[in-house]
Parts: structure tokens; C-alpha cells; sequence
């Protein structure tokens, strides 16, 4: 009997190493993503034209340039997107993209009036775009692990518009900037 109990210890002490082991794996990988698509992003972003577009599709139809630029990540890393994982991604970000407008509106108001409070609220703002892309691929990986991304393929900027209900007029407009991102990223 006490052999039998010994024996269930050791098992579960292994059970619970295992499962410390894979997540412990989860999260390297995890991390990996996240800084990965920050560092994609900043590279990206720096492309005058992109962040002209990225800025033009944010104001006149409202989309998040953090997002847009995912659609494009994970186009690259074929990750499919559909609406279902777009909507669980927003719901999830949610807080983060309240933080992030919050911040660029105090921003904004300071805009002319001092220089040195205008940039540390830029850095503060630059600081919250990156915890939102952060919560964006964490909700993007929970619902990832384990899934073969060669499976399935889909436009995951198509899938991003169709979720915000964006017109295939304006549709188009944003198509130039996965382009111009492609172009990009192949130098």
C-alpha cells in the first residue's frame, strides 16, 4: 500500500513537471510572438507610406493600426484569422485600445503647448501600443496553440475588414498598404 502511494507521488510530481515544462514552453514561444510583432511592427511602421495609410484608415474609417498591422503579421507567419477569432481578439484588447485613445487624446491636447510633455506622452502612448499588441497576441495565441496553420488560409485583412464591416470601396484602400507592407518586408 505505501509502495502504491509512493508510486502515485512520484507520478503526479511528474504529471505536474510535465505540465510546468509545457507551459513554460508556452510562454517562451508566447514571448517570442509578442516581441517579434513589436519589432515587425516598429520596422514596418517606420515606412512613411505605411504610416500614412495606417493613419488615413484610422481616422476616416476607424480601424486600429495595431490590428491592421496583425492581419498583416499573421498573413506572413500563415497564421489564419477568420471573424470569430477577430471579434474574440477586440473583445480581449478591449481595455488596452481604451488605454491607448485615452492617452492619445491627452496627447494631442498638448500639442503645441510644450514640447518636453508632448514627447513624454508620445514615449507613454508608444508604451500602451505595445502592451495592446501584447494582449492582441496573447488573445491571438490562446485560441492558436495547437492549431496547424497550414490547414487553413484565409485573407486575415479581408477577415479583419469583414469583421468592421468596411465597404469594399474602402476595402481597396486599405489592400494598399498589405501591399506596400509585402514590398517591405521582403527588403
Amino acid at each position: 500500500m505505501a509502495r502504491q502511494k509512493t508510486n502515485n507521488q512520484v507520478s503526479g510530481i511528474q504529471s505536474k513537471m510535465m505540465v510546468e515544462k509545457i507551459n513554460s514552453i508556452h510562454n517562451d514561444e508566447l514571448e517570442s510572438w509578442t516581441e517579434e510583432f513589436w519589432q515587425w511592427s516598429c520596422h514596418i511602421y517606420q515606412n512613411q507610406d505605411v504610416a500614412k495609410i495606417c493613419i488615413a484608415v484610422q481616422d476616416t474609417l476607424g480601424l486600429n493600426v495595431n490590428y491592421l498591422l496583425l492581419a498583416l503579421w499573421c498573413e506572413q507567419k500563415m497564421i489564419p484569422m477568420n471573424q470569430v477569432i477577430w471579434q474574440k481578439i477586440q473583445s480581449e484588447s478591449q481595455q488596452a485600445v481604451d488605454a491607448v485613445s485615452y492617452i492619445r487624446a491627452k496627447r494631442l491636447t498638448l500639442k503645441g503647448k510644450s514640447e518636453d510633455a508632448y514627447q513624454q506622452a508620445l514615449l507613454i502612448e508608444l508604451k500602451a501600443e505595445q502592451q495592446h499588441q501584447k494582449q492582441a497576441i496573447q488573445s491571438l495565441f490562446k485560441q492558436f496553440q495547437g492549431f496547424n496553420r497550414n490547414l487553413a488560409s484565409q485573407a486575415n485583412m479581408q477577415a479583419y475588414l469583414e469583421t468592421n464591416q468596411v465597404n469594399a470601396e474602402d476595402q481597396a484602400t486599405v489592400q494598399q498598404l498589405g501591399q506596400l507592407v509585402q514590398n517591405i518586408s521582403q527588403i
